[in-house]
């Protein structure tokens, strides 16, 4: 308004000028003051547009809490994953993921090949069970993975937040239609209520040790990447894709820091998470997560090394047990019913907040603080814990 002021008051003065300037000396001394009075405006106006300017230029720069990763681009073969953020060869962070339905029972650890795995989700199974659902962009140089298990639908949805092809043995009864839909590209083992199952992606493997059939299923990554062609899926992300995480820019750090401390975390001290003994420690010197389950750290099979994730995320849903047999069905959209409350995790602090997915089916949630500012994630492996809104008074971090 300064700025438009001025330009009225140097128009005002330009018209009296022109209506005195044929009536004599005076029209003269006025001439003379109205340029005087136009030369001292004129600073100030450049003085006001330039801070206008600058205000403009601060704004675009910085619509997030942190400078973030823009319009990707290829250089040197490389291209920034939409999973981690990272420098990443362009012929895998261009192809669809997969995601893969893992146990996490004590009977069957150790996993292989989930340290591969550049996002994990652990969800409810039931009221005392949990399972992992991975997401791989890195598999090429996987011949397994595994164990494999069941799929229920709301895992469904996670993967279709990513655009991934889903991999399972199996599934509940109710996720067959989901499954089946033109929606989902899937790979499973032939098993009831699967219409095009992709039965050589799967098969047993004799591990070494005592474990049990079920403990010892696997999808194979040559087979899956055969059915994939079999099927007729694409690897090409849908023209529609949106990435779920904004990732902070190359040589920025979300350090959060006004945020609270929390440096080990419990996503439940009570109900399922509780019986896995799931939690993760901050380690300072390497700025990521250890986590832990029964007690000890999550290891993978193939590499012997634990795993180590750069974010964590705990997404409260609404939850509730369906039939006798105690599957959940649970809120992935929305929320609608939960309040969706949320917890972010980096750099050993916790940021409090919310999360929304508004959009349908084929588009992600997305975290917010408390302030309605997008969360800016850390480079790196993410960990998302999705937690039975019953059990949600027991979560725990110090």
């Amino acid at each position: 308004m300064k700025y438009r002021k001025l330009l009225c008051l140097a128009a005002t003065v330009g018209l009296v000028v022109t209506a005195v300037t044929g009536c004599g000396s005076k029209a003269t001394e006025t001439s003379e003051k109205a340029t005087v009075v136009a030369e001292t405006i004129s600073p100030i106006e450049e003085a006001v547009s330039e801070e206008q300017e600058v205000e403009t230029e601060v704004a675009e720069e910085s619509p997030y809490l942190y400078p973030v990763i823009g319009e990707r681009e290829v250089v040197d073969g490389k291209i920034q994953s939409y999973l981690t953020g990272e420098w990443t060869d362009e012929s895998k962070a261009n192809r669809r993921p997969i995601a893969v339905s893992i146990p996490n029972q004590k009977s069957c650890l150790p996993q292989y090949g989930i340290g591969n795995a550049s996002v994990i989700y652990q969800v409810p199974l039931r009221d005392n069970l949990t399972r992992l659902f991975c997401l791989f962009e890195d598999f090429d140089d996987l011949d397994r993975i595994g164990p494999t298990r069941s799929i229920r639908d709301y895992m469904v949805y996670i993967g279709l937040e990513h655009d991934a092809i889903i991999c399972h043995w199996g599934s509940a009864v109710y996720a067959n239609e989901l499954l089946n839909s033109d929606m989902v590209d899937n790979i499973s083992q032939a098993t009831a209520g699967i219409d095009n199952p992709t039965p050589g992606a799967f098969d047993r493997y004799n591990r070494s040790g005592s474990y049990n059939s079920t403990d010892s299923a696997y999808m194979f990554v040559d087979g899956m990447m055969s059915g994939v062609d079999k099927q007729g899926y694409s690897w090409d992300y849908s023209d529609t894709f949106e990435p779920k995480f904004l990732f902070a820019a190359d040589g920025t750090e979300a350090t959060y820091d006004d945020a609270e401390s929390a440096t080990k975390i419990w996503p439940g001290k009570e109900g399922n998470y509780n019986t896995v003994g799931a939690y993760f420690e901050y380690d300072e010197a390497t700025g990521k997560y250890a986590y832990y389950e029964y007690d000890k750290p999550l290891i993978d099979e193939r590499t012997g090394e634990q795993i180590m994730v750069d974010n964590v995320v705990f997404q409260v849903c609404y939850s509730e047990e369906r039939d006798d047999h105690g599957y959940l069905i649970m809120e992935m959209h929305g929320p609608q019913t939960g309040d969706g409350t949320m917890y972010f995790f980096t750099n050993g602090k916790v940021v409090k907040g919310s999360w929304q997915r508004m959009n349908g089916d084929e588009k992600p949630a997305k975290y917010y603080d408390e302030n309605g500012n997008e969360i800016v994630f850390n480079q790196g492996k993410t960990f998302v814990c999705e937690i039975w809104d019953k059990w949600a008074s027991s979560i725990t971090y110090e």
